[in-house]
């Protein structure tokens, strides 16, 4: 289980942060997603950001070596649609799903999706202590490219949606704090991190 690829979504219109792209506003001195790649910086996996705004990203991401991407599509399908164009970039089979938003994951959340999947169809999503967290899960991608690619062809962008008839197995991280799985979505959030 050492070696995947570490996804980390970066795009969505920001609609609840003024369209502001929340990769790149600062948290703690530093654009939050550069909290996330020194956070998941491992020699063993191969990172990828996906975003928009290629340029800015790239000039982040290239001190971790890590590779950027936008959508394939241009018709704004949502989170899906970044790990659409991520499952066809990953040079590693097993691959780790995690939004920008969440700046508190424990490090050791990756290894832990990983170790949860037992077989190859099985998806193993974050759960909170009170719900699952969807945008944190390890899949694989060959198996679960054209299922995907399906999905998202019948416009529907739903990540609950897609996830419902799948093989889950929920994870939760007990020693994380408290505010380990904390979003955030709103700028009186960012402003109080």
């Amino acid at each position: 289980m050492s070696h995947y690829t570490l996804i980390i979504l970066a795009g969505g219109a920001g609609r609840r942060m003024g369209g502001a792209d929340k990769g790149l506003l600062p948290w703690h001195g530093q654009p939050v997603v550069q909290h996330l790649l020194q956070r998941f910086n491992d020699a063993s996996q191969h990172l990828l950001v996906v975003n928009r705004h290629l340029a800015e990203y790239r000039a982040l991401a290239a001190p971790f070596g890590a590779q950027v991407l936008q959508d394939q599509s241009e018709a704004l399908l949502g989170p899906l649609a970044g790990l659409q164009a991520a499952l066809s970039a990953a040079r590693c089979a097993q691959c780790v799903l995690l939004p920008c938003d969440m700046p508190r994951l424990p490090a050791t959340l990756p290894r832990q999706l990983c170790a949860a999947r037992l077989d190859t169809a099985d998806i193993a999503v974050l759960h909170d202590g009170q719900r699952l967290q969807p945008l944190c899960m390890a899949l694989d991608s060959g198996y679960w490219q054209q299922n995907l690619d399906s999905w998202l062809n019948d416009r529907d962008r739903s990540v609950h949606g897609w996830l419902r008839d799948k093989p889950i197995r929920p994870v939760q991280c007990n020693e994380a704090a408290r505010d380990a799985f904390a979003n955030l979505n709103y700028p009186d959030e960012w402003t109080s991190g």
